[in-house]
C-alpha cells in the first residue's frame, strides 16, 4: 500500500471588512500530474476535497489536454454558493507525489478555471484513498485502500 505525506500549503488571505487584517489559512493542496487518454500531460495544483461529491478540473486543463471538448458527455453541476454550470466529462491519469496514481472520471468546467486549481472528490479519489488531516501539525497523508491498489 503506497501511503504519502504533503505539508499543508499556507495561504494568505486579504484584508476584508471581517478580516480587516487578512489571516493566514491552511489548505491540503497537493501537485498533480494528469495524463489523458491522448498521453497529453499538464500540472496542476488540487485540492482534496472531502465535501466535493466528484474530482473537477478547470475547462481550460481539457483544452490543454487536446480533448475534444464539444464531444465529451456533459451535466449540469453546481457547488456551494454557485449556479449552475455546464461540466463536462473524461478519464485521466491522476498522480500526486510518488505513488499515488489513480484513473478518475473527472468534470472540466468554466468555474474552475476562476480558482486555477482542481478539486479531488468524493467519487475518483476519496473512495479510493484513506486521507487523514492533521492540521496542527501541518501535514496531511493519502494512503491507497488494498482493494483499489
Amino acid at each position: 500500500m503506497a501511503k504519502v505525506e504533503f505539508s499543508y500549503s499556507r495561504i494568505r488571505i486579504a484584508p476584508s471588512e471581517a478580516s480587516p487584517k487578512g489571516r493566514i489559512a491552511r489548505r491540503p493542496l497537493a501537485e498533480a500530474k494528469v495524463t489523458a487518454s491522448n498521453g497529453r500531460t499538464a500540472r496542476l495544483r488540487t485540492l482534496l476535497d472531502s465535501g466535493a461529491d466528484s474530482c473537477v478540473l478547470p475547462l481550460s486543463l481539457a483544452t490543454a489536454l487536446g480533448l475534444d471538448v464539444p464531444r465529451l458527455p456533459k451535466a449540469l453541476t453546481g457547488g456551494v454558493g454557485s449556479q449552475s454550470n455546464v461540466t463536462c466529462y473524461d478519464n485521466l491519469t491522476i498522480e500526486l507525489g510518488s505513488g499515488i496514481v489513480f484513473n478518475a472520471y473527472v468534470g472540466f468546467t468554466q468555474g474552475m478555471d476562476a480558482i486555477g486549481l482542481g478539486l479531488l472528490g468524493q467519487d475518483g479519489f476519496f473512495d479510493r484513498y484513506n486521507v487523514e488531516f492533521r492540521n496542527a501539525e501541518g501535514i496531511f497523508t493519502v494512503e491507497s485502500v488494498e482493494t483499489f491498489a
